[in-house]
């Protein structure tokens, strides 16, 4: 019984994520290995309603039912138990999915649920959850509105504040501004891999390289169909882009990418580290979970990710990476320690790997992101007094955009930057500038105005 409910959850899995079947084992981790999210778990349990002919009465949140085999032990349990009716169910009541997924919220099953309008959140990551919807925390703020942005006919997300609010917005996302010219299509022919780019920087980053020529492979794990979308927009404005799942920080996942990359282009000319984990809080309450995943995939995963490119990259003559630290490195910033943690440890392997792979023609640099207008800022319990804080920290009294990075990283990558290896780019409108011990702007900047 246990082994053929297995083989039925597996393959509702399986069409319900459109993973394929040799990555669905019983010992699977849901979110670790297969970047499964609350709003995809949640259509799982449904499907599995289904698959099973019985009202699954909770969905499987709590920290007992880890993989797949835990799925399947735990319908088998209900099977034999009887069940209230589905709508009734507490745990399913306190989903975060209900708010973010619209699909969900037509379930005539699931109308009558309160969640709809009102849900907890849980405690953010740096990682994002997957679906276009917008995250459940923004409900009922700053509506998010859709525009086009200057790159070919990719949405983009901007919030904008109520009529009937006090005060300035926090901007979720600003455009990503009109691309430099000066590059033309300098990286033509070449192939580039950017993790984590379904959204966010590495998107950008992205659609940069492909204006530029650059075949593009957008990779995404929690964001999958943002990452497939980000690929297919990329086509439709007329370069060459294409999506590759899996997660950074899992070895089996990586060592699947590179096999594809091998198989379908045979090289590879750019790698941009850019995925990212990491736990937002108080450094005090990091455990060892929230280290292993953030070691796992800035340090571990990008690492072996380099490895695996730099073989490419050899055989061609040479190529170049580019890793992406934050400003947390280099200074305390309240609630980022652990992104802090990790990437001053990306900026030391940045060095490494340019001492060691420069003799095959592989430059390897890094750029220091300062705070980014985007979705991690909004996450902040205190929004927006933490964008005016951190405005007040720069010269010019703005925060970096997306476009400020990806530039970077384009000129980087270019024939231009030949000279650069081993140089850690700081790119965050003067945040991190300190003079006589306090910030640019309230320093030296004053002293020269008087």
């Amino acid at each position: 019984m246990v082994h053929n409910t297995l083989d039925r959850v597996i393959k509702s899995i399986s069409v319900t994520t459109r993973y394929p079947l040799h990555l669905l084992t019983a010992q699977a981790d849901l979110e670790n290995d297969l970047g499964i999210d609350s709003v995809k778990r949640l259509e799982i349990v449904l499907d599995l309603s289904e698959e099973f002919k019985i009202p699954l009465d909770r969905e499987p949140r709590d920290t007992a039912i880890r993989s797949i085999q835990d799925v399947a032990n735990w319908v088998d349990t209900l099977a034999s138990q009887s069940i209230p009716a589905l709508q009734s169910s507490p745990a399913l009541q306190s989903s975060p999915a209900l708010q973010s997924s619209p699909a969900l919220q037509s379930s005539p099953a699931l109308q009558s649920s309160p969640v709809l309008q009102s849900s907890p959140v849980s405690s953010p990551r740096f990682h994002q959850p997957s679906g276009i919807s917008e995250p459940a925390s923004l409900r009922s703020k700053p509506v998010l509105q859709k525009r086009e942005n200057s790159y070919g006919n990719g949405p983009y997300l901007q919030m904008s504040q109520p009529s009937n609010s006090q005060g300035p917005s926090v901007r979720l996302e600003r455009s990503f501004g009109v691309p430099s010219t000066s590059f033309g299509r300098a990286l033509h022919g070449r192939v580039a891999f950017v993790t984590g780019s379904g959204r966010g920087v590495g998107q950008t980053i992205a659609r940069l390289l492909a204006s530029r020529g650059a075949t593009v492979i957008v990779n995404s794990f929690h964001s999958r169909e943002l990452g497939e979308q980000t690929a297919a927009e990329i086509n439709e404005s007329g370069n060459l882009a294409c999506h590759m799942w899996g997660s950074i920080a899992n070895p089996q996942h990586v060592d699947e990418i590179f096999k594809q990359i091998q198989s379908r282009f045979g090289r590879l000319d750019i790698l941009i580290c850019n995925a990212s984990d990491g736990r937002i809080g108080n450094f005090l309450e990091l455990n060892s979970d929230d280290w292993d995943r953030a070691f796992r995939t800035n340090v571990v995963g990008h690492h072996q990710c380099s490895v695996r490119a730099a073989s490419l990259m050899r055989s061609h003559g040479g190529g170049s990476i580019v890793t992406i630290s934050a400003v947390g490195s280099h200074g305390y910033i309240e609630g980022l320690g652990s992104q802090g943690v990790v990437k001053a440890a990306v900026e030391t392997m940045t060095r490494y790997l340019a001492c060691e792979l420069g003799q095959y023609g592989i430059r390897v640099n890094c750029v220091v992101g300062g705070p980014v207008y985007g979705e991690l800022l909004s996450k902040f319990p205190n929004a927006r007094s933490t964008q005016h804080h951190w405005e007040s920290m720069t010269p010019d009294g703005t925060l970096c955009t997306s476009m400020d990075l990806a530039n970077a990283v384009g000129f980087l990558v270019s024939d231009e930057a030949g000279g650069v290896n081993g140089s850690i780019w700081n790119v965050d409108h003067g945040f991190s500038a300190i003079a006589d011990g306090r910030p640019l702007r309230y320093s030296a900047a004053q002293q020269t105005v008087g």
